[in-house]
This record gives structure tokens, sequence and C-alpha cells, in this order.
């Protein structure tokens, strides 16, 4: 329901390991064989913008400006299947040079910011993805992913990998915190799980950002939500490198420190009134919440050389 883009990376690679384009057939305004960054249809700017943008001056859009990043083109112009989107796990996993050569799994990123679903039409069925994102997981990499955008009933994050365990699912508020009306809704029902999701929410209505044509502009959805939590793990990562390589550890420090928020809907077992719920999850993620989380506790306050 909303527009693809590649699947775009937080990391600390050199260029030369920068860029994969996994399409393979048809035509592409970019070519399909790339080897520089290269959007189709203005989606991933956006979203690329909100993980790192910043042009040194008013224009800091970026959560984590200081952030190196990579790109792996996995949709024509919004379009992918599951062969695009493994292939693009499977290089992320280790990254090969701009020659297709020489893997190289030290330069894999530490975040995969996913502003994209896999539906039906795209032949994609409901394990189409799952082997891929999990050993991707296995990997040390956190798979950020959208929930997607929609009529939020309950059960409607029913598209990978938003579905996955392995995933941390993201849906979408405005600045005052209040749930997006596109924002699907939990439990994962499709494949029997009844899997809370989303994991957590970030801000995803009229976000600011780049766009192609080294210009400035909002969009709403799931997919804006993604890259803002993708940027706030990028920089808890920062402030303790110990996160690194630790999906695990990432998302339960966000899920810990969530601003928690009660929903009006119940979705199956998941009570609106309790915290997590469907529509939210454990809550929107709160930044600064989580790096006072990371911080020793203060040392003693010393008053003329006593405690």
């Amino acid at each position: 329901i909303y527009t693809g883009e590649d699947t775009l990376s937080l990391h600390d690679a050199l260029p030369i390991y920068s860029i994969h384009a996994a399409l393979v057939s048809g035509t592409n305004p970019c070519g399909l064989n790339a080897v520089a960054p290269c959007d189709d249809n203005s989606h991933g700017t956006h979203t690329m913008g909100t993980m790192v943008g910043d042009d040194g001056g008013t224009n800091q859009v970026g959560v984590a400006p200081g952030a190196k990043w990579i790109s792996c083109r996995n949709m024509e112009r919004g379009n992918g299947r599951p062969s695009t989107y493994i292939e693009c796990f499977q290089w992320f996993i280790a990254p090969t040079n701009l020659s297709n050569g020489a893997p190289d799994p030290t330069k894999a990123p530490h975040i995969i910011s996913n502003s994209w679903g896999c539906p039906p039409e795209e032949e994609c069925q409901i394990d189409s993805l799952q082997q891929a994102v999990s050993n991707t997981r296995a990997a040390g990499i956190l798979v950020v992913v959208a929930a997607g955008n929609g009529t939020a009933t309950c059960g409607s994050i029913s598209d990978p990998p938003a579905i996955y365990a392995d995933s941390f699912t993201i849906g979408a508020t405005n600045d005052a915190g209040t749930i997006a009306s596109f924002s699907l809704r939990g439990p994962v029902t499709v494949d029997g799980s009844n899997r809370l999701k989303p994991d957590v929410t970030a801000p995803g209505v009229s976000v600011r950002s780049t766009v192609p044509g080294n210009s400035y502009g909002s969009k709403s959805g799931t997919s804006m939500a993604t890259p803002a939590a993708a940027g706030v793990a990028a920089l808890l990562m920062s402030a303790d490198p110990s996160l690194k390589g630790n999906p695990a550890a990432v998302e339960q420090l966000l899920r810990q420190t969530a601003i928690g928020t009660t929903s009006l809907q119940t979705c199956g077992s998941f009570p609106g009134s309790a915290i997590p719920n469907t529509t939210f999850g454990y809550g929107r993620i709160d930044a600064w919440a989580a790096f006072q989380a990371l911080q020793p506790a203060a040392p003693p306050l010393l008053l003329d050389g006593f405690e």
C-alpha cells in the first residue's frame, strides 16, 4: 500500500562497498546495475534524509547525521520480488565491492532500515523472507521494518517482513503522540502466531526530509517512522559501542524506555488498556530516555570530604 524504496543501511564501511543493485531485468531510469545511489521515485531519498540528512546549515533533518550509510536497490519504481529482497539481505550480511566481488562480512552494517513490504501481488508468501530476516539478525544486524499503511483494523499487519519475530516493526504517530490513522495494527494473525506487532512507534506524519532535486518536502507513513527509529538506534550504538552486533539489546532498550500509550482499540488477546498493545506496541520511542538508561549511576556527592 505504501511506496517502496531501496533498502538503506547505517554502516561503517568503505565507499567501495557502498552500493548494490538487485535488479536484473526490465527498464529503470537509474539503470539496472548502477554503482552510485539513485532514487527512481523519491521515497528512498526521503527516508535516507530522516536517518542521516544534514546540509551543514539549517536543514539537519536526520536523526543521526553523523552515521555512515550504504544501500541496496531492491525495487523497480516501488515494485520488488522475494528474490530482490533476499539478495539485498544477503548482500548486507557480506557486502561486495562495486564489481560484485570480494564479499566481506566485516563491512556489514549495524542496522538496516526497511520502509517497504512484500505483499502477495509481489509473489510473496508468508514465509518467503523469514529465513533471510532471521539470518540477517543472527549476523548481528538490527532489522528495522515499517508496519505498513492502510485500513488500521485488528490484524492488518500482514505482509513480510513486518510480521516476523526477528523484525523490529515500527508504527507511526503524529507529533502529539497520537497514533496515525493509517498505521496498521497487530496482532499477526496471517501465520497463526498471534504475535504482538508493532514493537514500538515513532513520528511518521508530515515528516520533513530530503527529496530529489536538492530540496525538501514532507511525507507521511510508517515508512517515515521507520528511519527515525533506525536513527535512534544508531545514536545509541554511538553512545555505547557494545550495542553494535547485539540487536536484541537495542530492541529491549527501545521497548523498555518507550513512552507507553494505551489505546481504545482492543485486538485479540491484547487489551488496548494495557501496555504493550497492538496499536502502539510498547509505545513511542524516546531517544533521551534510552540514552539515559545507558548511563552509569552517578558517583556519590562529596561534601567537605565526606559522602
